[in-house]
């Protein structure tokens, strides 16, 4: 399961740093928070792209 996840992460480069980018902002950093309602969203949209895309509990 951890192989797949590392796996699609290679796999798009421009999508995994939008991510960690996004991620690292908000944990580290306090945006305004309009923005911050912002960048969350855009991290649940990627999170459930990255969910469908893995289908890691389909059996």
């Amino acid at each position: 399961m951890f192989k797949k996840i590392i796996d699609c992460f290679i796999d798009h480069p421009l999508f995994t740093s939008l991510f960690v980018a996004d991620f690292a902002l908000l944990v580290f950093h306090r945006p305004p928070f309009f923005f911050s309602m912002l960048m969350i969203s855009a991290l649940v949209g990627m999170s459930m792209y990255m969910g469908q895309k893995l289908e890691l509990f389909n059996k």
